[in-house]
């Protein structure tokens, strides 16, 4: 199976000999600018251009400390210049060397901002394609090169991204209904210490905030610091890493507050040891992902060292997870099928009879959407058409980030599915029902 990575937060990279010296500047000595993202499975989506290209779709990654292309086509069509290799490792069960290389002084636009002097990671991997795991084309990953030198605000009701000059922000900007939660800054990646309650204990986290991570939280267990499962769990698929699978146990906590915020009963997954051994804990008991963060207007201001963060509608919102136990992406884009990567034992998509390799058709009676990528003269939507018409029959289409969404909506739900197996061309229905396990 072609590899793909499940979410961004598997994107920790231990880079060894970089240097970078970035300066983005909003043209015509403007104050701020805004961006309209998309909201892909939680993650912010921004089209940027490098080196005069046509937008291309980035995602926004507080926990990478690198601009990082990930798409091969890009990187050859762009003709960037390779640079010096550099040493990769990430998330995963095997222990690999990945071949990546830095290419420097790039220009980057993002709305109205341009830096000329961007230093690039291009990751020389095939099956590293968040493409096919997303639905949508996603060509690479902007970091701390851009959230360094503005004041960022992240509105996730209005789906918008604003940059601020940092002195322009704090002489204009009232902040007194927002709560003010220190940073700390490591290797270019910030960091919080927020309390919680874990088994019926008071424990103190220091975690990593990472816009790039689909989930609400992710904990590391130890023992001697209270960190550990307490109620029902999940044993599961967690993602795919550089580094291959990525498993552990999924759960719930208690409660957890961010600054006078009180967020409870939130999914908390604990990858397993063998997954994250290339990964630095020191300092670092986990990771809180866009599950809490979308909850929130966020404003980041890494020169001041602060968090600023105001509830929005989304603050109550039951904390969710794949209700189905079935894990899918799109090994070729522009076909209408999806692959079966993973089902949870026990889960409703298991109990139907789906296994891993299957291909699946529809779902709820919907053909599966297709998009183009790699096509760098047009930008282009993640599907071509909203209708396909099969055998005659007008059919809605469904894509694969509405599927994510449609695994996670609610309890009871009933999902139905066409899929074939194997060389088979035989069709075969099968359905199940939605059912929390945690």
């Amino acid at each position: 199976m072609k590899r793909k990575n499940s979410l961004l937060f598997l994107i920790i990279l231990l880079l060894t000999q970089l240097n970078f010296a970035q300066d983005f500047k909003i043209e015509n000595d403007r104050n701020k600018f805004s961006v309209y993202f998309q909201d892909v499975g939680n993650l912010i989506i921004v089209p940027i251009s490098i080196n005069g290209s046509v937008p291309l779709n980035f995602a926004i990654d507080t926990g990478s400390p690198y601009t990082i292309i990930t798409n091969l086509n890009a990187i050859r069509h762009f003709q960037i210049k390779k640079g010096n290799s550099v040493t990769i490792s990430g998330l995963g069960k095997d222990i690999m060397n990945l071949e990546a290389y830095l290419s420097k002084n790039n220009s980057i636009q993002i709305g109205k901002a341009t830096s000329e002097t961007t230093d690039i990671v291009l990751l020389f991997e095939e099956g590293f394609d968040l493409s096919s795991r997303f639905g949508i084309p996603i060509y690479g990953i902007l970091g701390y090169d851009i959230l360094k030198d503005f004041v960022v605000k992240v509105n996730y009701v209005q789906k918008k991204i604003t940059f601020y000059n940092p002195e322009y922000f704090h002489s204009r900007t009232r902040l007194n209904k927002y709560t003010i939660i220190p940073l700390e800054i490591r290797g270019k990646k910030p960091y919080l210490k927020l309390d919680s309650q874990i088994n019926n204990k008071n424990v103190e986290l220091s975690l990593l905030i990472d816009t790039g991570s689909s989930e609400a939280l992710w904990l590391f267990e130890n023992p001697e610091n209270q960190i550990v499962i307490s109620g029902p769990f999940i044993e599961d698929y967690l993602g795919y890493g550089l580094n291959g699978e990525i498993h552990g146990k999924k759960t719930r906590i208690p409660q957890l507050n961010l600054g006078k915020y009180q967020l409870e009963n939130l999914t908390t997954s604990f990858p397993d040891s063998i997954s994250i051994a290339n990964i630095a804990r020191i300092n670092r008991n986990g990771t809180v992902g866009s599950e809490v963060l979308r909850r929130f207007t966020t404003i980041y201001d890494y020169q001041n060292r602060n968090l600023y963060v105001k509830k929005n509608k989304y603050f109550k919102d039951e904390y969710h997870y794949n209700l189905a136990g079935l894990e899918l992406y799109q090994p070729f884009p522009d076909l209408p099928y999806l692959e079966v990567a993973y089902i949870r034992k026990g889960s409703p998509a298991d109990k139907a009879g789906l296994k891993k390799g299957d291909a699946i058709r529809l779902v709820n009676e919907k053909k599966i959407s297709v998009f183009r990528v790699n096509q760098f003269q047009e930008k282009f939507d993640a599907q071509e058409s909203n209708v396909i018409y099969v055998e005659g029959k007008k059919r809605e289409s469904i894509t694969l980030p509405e599927i994510i969404e449609l695994f996670k909506s609610q309890v009871g739900k009933k999902i139905h599915i066409v899929y074939t197996r194997g060389d088979s061309n035989l069709q075969v229905h099968t359905e199940f029902r939605l059912e929390k396990s945690i």
